[in-house]
């Protein structure tokens, strides 16, 4: 075997050259990740920040970020006015729209999973289809206002939850079919054995070893009925249904902004989404990511 020095030199300064560019790209990265970590934030933390101050300081100028008195007034007056109903409004919303989604993505994507039936391609199209919903909903307001007034169902306690399980149901299901491939037919199969019927198999066996999927869907239907707007302000004219975000835009007055009261109903509306997210994150790439990856 012949030894060739330098050889030696040429991949010794080609390893040099790549750990340089790796650790530019590193830093790269990471720079990045802070000014879009700042650039996300720092909107929130400032409104945080405009909640706490009293009248007096909100329209001071220059505005401070330290130094400041802190007051509570504008909560006071939040959780004293109308929003309070919203945000009790949008938690019933979300819980219904949650309740009802789950049970009917658990047993769509179930049906899907494990049975042959007519029409089984058609209904997944129909799902794929309509998964931009839960993103693009505004698009569909005049004909679900239109359709919703023909039938006599807008504003009632119930118009925007079914509207809200109707926009976010495919993507649960979807979501629910990935969590799907994750439990094996041989555990139903056992089950049947053993004489356990179709719905014991489904809420006893199969929902417990799907629990990563249930919360990832419970999650996006929470975030998907709790942030919707532009179609619940047009469905709902009454102020005792009025969700939170609509209560939240009634601080944005005709002459002008009232930025106190604003900006303390904007920050109470994100805390619930954090609790939320903070109890179902843990298991939302799990259900994301379940059954992407087959043995």
């Amino acid at each position: 075997m012949r030894f060739n020095l330098f050889d030696v030199k040429i991949s010794d300064q080609t390893a040099i050259k790549l750990g340089t560019v790796k650790k530019i790209l590193r830093i790269f990265e990471i720079v990045l990740f802070i000014l879009l970590f700042v650039i996300n934030l720092a909107p929130f933390f400032w409104g945080l920040i405009t909640s706490l101050k009293p009248i007096r300081e909100v329209v001071a100028y220059p505005p401070k970020f330290f130094g400041f008195d802190v007051s509570l007034e504008h909560y006071q007056k939040v959780f004293g006015d109308t929003f309070f109903t919203g945000f009790k409004n949008s938690v019933f919303y979300s819980f219904i729209a949650i309740l009802f989604g789950l049970l009917l993505a658990l047993m769509a994507a179930y049906a899907m999973h494990r049975f042959r039936f007519a029409g089984k391609k058609a209904f997944f199209i129909l799902i794929l289809t309509g998964i931009p919903l839960a993103i693009g909903s505004a698009a569909m307001v005049v004909p679900n206002y239109t359709f919703f007034a023909r039938i006599g169902i807008t504003d009632r306690w119930y118009t925007l939850p079914l509207i809200y399980l109707a926009y976010n149901l495919p993507m649960a299901i979807w979501i629910m079919l990935g969590g799907m491939e994750t439990v094996p037919v041989e555990i139903d199969e056992a089950a049947k054995i053993d004489g356990a019927g179709r719905w014991y198999i489904i809420f006893r066996i199969v929902l417990p070893l799907m629990l990563p999927a249930i919360a990832s869907s419970a999650l996006f239907i929470f975030l998907g009925a709790w942030n919707e707007f532009v179609v619940s302000s047009v469905l709902v004219s009454s102020s005792k249904l009025y969700p939170i975000q609509v209560s939240i835009y009634n601080y944005i007055g005709y002459y002008g902004i009232d930025w106190g009261p604003l900006t303390a109903a904007a920050t109470a509306a994100v805390f619930p989404t954090l609790i939320v997210f903070s109890i179902l994150g843990r298991l939302l790439i799990s259900g994301l990511t379940a059954g992407a990856v087959k043995d």
